[in-house]
Parts: C-alpha cells; structure tokens; sequence
C-alpha cells in the first residue's frame, strides 16, 4: 500500500495511513486492484496508525479516526469477496525500560490502535515487519485483554544475515514464536524472495507452521529521487513453488509489489499442492563463559573502605601530557580512579575511553568513564562498551548526557535514543553475556555500572523512583551531584525506602566567591547555603577556603557514604590532592 500510494503520487511528506481520508478514492482504487488481481486477504491502511508516529504530524489525537477509516475502506473494496486483516506495525522506537517508549506508553498505544480495529471488525490482526519479540509481546497482551477470540498472524522482518532491524538474531526469535498461539507466523519486507527463502528454511526446521512469507520486490534503489524496486513480477512469483514446499499458506508480497506482482504470485500457485511440514528441529545454544573478565580494583574497593574519586577533565586535543601530570599528583595522593567525562557540556574532548585505556596502561590509574547516551544508538552504544572492555575498561557511569544545542556544535544531531536508565540495562545484559537483544557475546563484559544521583532535583520523589529503576537494572554504586549541606543527603535518605549500593558523595570546592555565585544561581542541581557564600566573600585565601568547607562537608557526610566524588573546578588538581591528603590525615591512613 506504501509504495503504491508514493507511485500514485500521495505526498511524501504526509503520513501514508492519512491517505484513508484525505485520498479516499485513491487507498479504495489500490485495494480494487490487488483483489483484481487475485488476492483473497487485503491489509487495511494503517501499519503506522499509532500515536507514536501520528504526532510526527500532529495526528496522534486521530488515530480512531484513521484506523476506522482504513479498516472502512477495505471493507467496502472486499464486501465478502476477501478477508480484511488488521494492519499493525511496530512503534518506531525501542521499546523498553529506559528506551524510546517504556512499556506502559507502548500499551497505551497498542490499545488504541487495536481496539479501533477491533471495533471496524476486522478479519484478523496481522502484527507486521517487527523486530523485537518484547514489542511483539506487549502487541499480543494488548490484543488478548480485549478478550477476543480473533485470529492474530505475527510476521518479523529480517536482514539477509538472519538478524531483526532490533538486533535479534533468527533463533531467538524462533524461539519466543513456539511461545505465542497465533494462528500463523511468518516473514515479511527486510529482503527479496531469494532472501526469503533462506530465512523460511530455517522457520520450517524449527517451527511446525503454518507460515507466511511476503518479500519485498527485491533491493530498492534510488532513481531520479523515487525508491524503485527492480524485481519482475514473473521472477518473483518464481519462488512461490519453494514458498510452499517450505509450509509457507499464505504468500503476498511487501515494498514494491504491485498488483501485477500479486496476479503472476496468484498464477503459479494455482497448480501447487499442500505446503509439507517438516521435522522440528532444536536449536543449538552458544555457549557463554562466566565472568571472563576479574573484577576493577576500584569495585573490590567499593563498600570495603572509604574511596575517593577524582574528575578530570579531558583535552580537547591529543596532547595528554597535561591531563597526565594531574593524574601522576592524584595518584600519589591515593585516588581509587579518576572520572573522565564523555564530552562534557557537549563540547568535543578526546574519547574518555581512549584516555581511559592510556592511563591505566601507563601510569596504572583506573577510571570511571562517564558514557553518555546522547551521541549513540542501540547499535554504537553497546559496539563502544564491548571495546572498552576489551581494552580493560571496566568502570561506567552511565549518563544520558547533555543536548548538542548547549555546546560547540549545536547543529549536531542527538540520538538520546535509550535514556542512562535503559543503558544501565544494557550494561547488565551485557554482563550477563549478552547483548540488549538477547544474543550471546560467546564472553560476558564485567562491568561496575554507576549512575548519578541530583540530590537537589526539583521533584525528589522523582529523582528518587529514577533511581529505583536504575537499581532494579543493575546500578553497582551511586555518585551524586555536588552537595554543600549534609541535610540534602539526609532528606534523601528519609525519602528513599529499600538497599542502596554504595554511594560516593560528590565535592565541587569553591575556588571564589564569584565561583560559588555562579554555581548557586546558574548551574541546575547546585544549592550553596548563603552562609558558605558569604564564607567566600570574605575569604583571604579563597582557595584555601574552598578546601576547608569541601572537608567540613565530608565530615559531615562521613558516615553516610561510602567515598567522596571529586570535582576539581577548573583542572586545579591540587585542590583535591589537599582535600584527600587532610582527609587521609585525619583518619590516619595511607595513601
């Protein structure tokens, strides 16, 4: 129906299922055709009717409107000469703790979409082109909890490797099929019928069937600014033969197949017997060796002694010869690790994981590195995380990070495609040997999973379930913004109710009182009581006065925490070094 509509010349800049209102005739002419041609099950205009890609548009208030419409529509062109199945494509976006689209919003807008159909009495619903079996799932839930005893058909999409656009790979997904009872199971798009073929051979081996197979009409290419698919009709009905053989009951086609692809598939099907079903066959499991990596030094620390941290800053070059003196000074002070932030302030500085990997190799420092969600998708976040821990990296805080409009490239696109909460997840699958789609590494990561905590949030008891659900995800310790008045720490403590992971109270000391002026009233998550202002205002030494409020808060918080974040403003290293080297002092211990 998609390309169809474009190669009628329907708006490329409007969402194709509006087409059911504003081009009536149009969806009604191409629903003629096909069944002219043949086909005895026609899909109603509305695989992207959902509220998700609605508002894109500013639609999303009319997706009733719309799904009612396109299911009308292909009432009318059928009227009992063909089936009507329901249309429904994935969201467009992860879905997921901490994704594009958590779960509940996903129900919400399954239900809609769904129930709409339902209430236009279609034939059947045909879940198509998806790529996650979690989607997949929450579609299915949605479809029961309306308590009727519909035909449902799930098709995924695959690439020519055997894998979903989400990343899972073809076993995985034959595996959450056997768990469903949908009537039929399939594949559709992704690939041509040569590609086809492949994928369906593997269905056949492992599921009992019956299935469904639409390909697209082969690879699409750009011509003269319109995607054209180049595969004949009569060599795409070619394979119907091998369709069938394969248990395939229900063959159609997707992108690019047109009605006359529909009549030559219509054709050379007419002589072909029953589709054979085959032995099923078990997969065989990959296997996956625990915990190859040992554990960081600084997470053997973690909760066993008072640690210290330190943030440095990283260049924006490749010159480290000066981020590396800093680190000589911290190390002989007695620093556990150094945080390295990933492009702070979205200004470009030097991979932190690359640096990450230099200082230990060298001078034999560990770091937390600060990895951010802002400038990678699904693919790139866990690609880079892999790397790290090959290349013996192993501490994370995981961050969402800042938006390119505030920093030196403020053209620059964001991803921000999971949030830190769903990254952190990422992060524990990844630790459990396997990827975020649920396949196997062949070696699990050991990662020690941080995420912050902004004591001084607008709405505590929002920060507070944030951070609940990045516990329930995995979170081994906790680092939070920087704190002046050891009440913040309390005041959270009475809110958050459950076990905390270590948690590592964070140190910005006051270089001025200029400096304490512009963190309180300009930097968010930063409240610096008066009186610590005033301290600084009438200062001498307002460095030195920085260093002794910084102590004056870790005593305070001592007992609440299980080690102190450093933030030296403004690379002044010697700040922290006086800060641990007074603390160590006065605990009488060794660096």
């Amino acid at each position: 129906m998609g390309t169809e509509l474009l190669r009628r010349g329907y708006p490329k800049d409007a969402p194709l299922e509006l087409a059911s209102i504003t081009h009536r005739d149009l969806v009604r002419g191409i629903h003629e055709e096909y069944l002219a041609s043949g086909a005895q099950l026609l899909e109603t205009n509305t695989f992207g009717a959902n509220a998700l890609k609605l508002s894109l548009f500013g639609l999303e208030e009319k997706v009733e409107e719309i799904v009612l419409a396109g299911v009308r529509l292909a009432k009318e062109v059928a009227r009992g000469r063909a089936y009507v199945l329901g249309s429904v494509g994935p969201l467009g976006k992860p879905v997921g703790k901490g994704l594009g689209v958590e779960d509940d919003r996903a129900r919400e807008c399954y239900r809609q979409q769904i129930g709409a159909l339902l209430e236009g009495e279609v034939d059947a619903v045909l879940f198509e082109t998806m790529a996650s079996p979690h989607e997949v799932a929450l579609a299915v839930e949605v479809l029961r909890s309306f308590d009727r005893n519909i035909p449902y058909l799930v098709q995924f999409s695959f690439f020519p490797d055997g894998t979903t656009p989400s990343g899972d790979s073809l076993l995985r997904v034959l595996e959450f099929l056997k768990s469903l009872d949908a009537c039929v199971v399939g594949i559709n798009c992704g690939s041509g019928p040569h590609e086809a073929v492949h994928i369906l051979e593997q269905f056949s081996q492992h599921l009992p069937g019956p299935f469904s197979v639409q390909p697209n009409a082969g690879y699409p290419q750009i011509v003269q600014g319109r995607i054209v698919y180049g595969a004949p009709p009569e060599y795409f009905a070619s394979f119907a033969g091998t369709f069938v053989r394969l248990g395939a009951k229900i063959l159609g086609g997707c992108c690019g197949t047109t009605p006359e692809h529909i009549r030559a598939l219509a054709k050379a099907i007419e002589h072909l017997g029953e589709g054979t079903t085959l032995e099923v066959l078990e997969p065989e499991r990959e296997a996956v060796s625990e915990a190859p990596f040992p554990p960081s030094t600084f997470a053997e620390k973690l909760g066993k002694r008072f640690v210290f941290t330190v943030e440095i800053t990283p260049p924006k070059g490749t010159n480290l010869e000066g981020v590396k003196e800093g680190v000589r000074l911290l190390k002989k002070a007695g620093v556990d690790a150094v945080n390295i932030s990933d492009s702070p302030m979205a200004r470009v500085r030097i991979s932190p994981i690359a640096l990450a990997h230099i200082l230990r190799e060298e001078l034999g420092v560990e770091s937390i590195v600060h990895f951010t969600c802002r400038d990678r998708n699904l693919i790139s976040l866990q690609s880079e995380l892999l790397g790290a821990a090959a290349l013996g990296v192993q501490n994370i805080l995981a961050l969402t990070g800042d938006p390119p409009s505030v920093g030196d490239h403020p053209f620059a696109r964001p991803v921000f495609e999971v949030t830190s909460e769903g990254l952190v997840l990422i992060l524990s699958r990844l630790n459990s040997g396997v990827d975020f789609a649920g396949n196997p590494l062949g070696k699990a990561t050991n990662f020690t999973i941080g995420v912050a905590l902004n004591l001084n949030a607008q709405d505590l008891s929002q920060e507070v379930e944030r951070l609940k659900r990045k516990i329930d995800n995995g979170a081994h310790f906790i680092l939070t913004q920087p704190i002046y008045d050891p009440r913040d720490l309390e005041r959270f403590f009475d809110l958050f109710r459950g076990s905390l992971p270590p948690l590592l109270g964070g140190i910005l000391p006051l270089r001025s009182f200029r400096h304490a002026e512009f963190l309180h009233h300009e930097v968010p998550g930063i409240v610096i009581p008066e009186r610590l202002r005033a301290r600084m205002a009438q200062a001498e030494d307002p460095k030195r006065e920085g260093v002794a409020i910084a102590l004056e808060v870790i005593r305070g918080i001592r007992d609440m925490v299980a080690g102190i974040y450093l933030m030296p403003p403004f690379e002044r290293y010697e700040m922290a070094v006086a800060i641990i080297e007074a603390f160590r002092r006065e605990e009488g211990q060794d660096a």
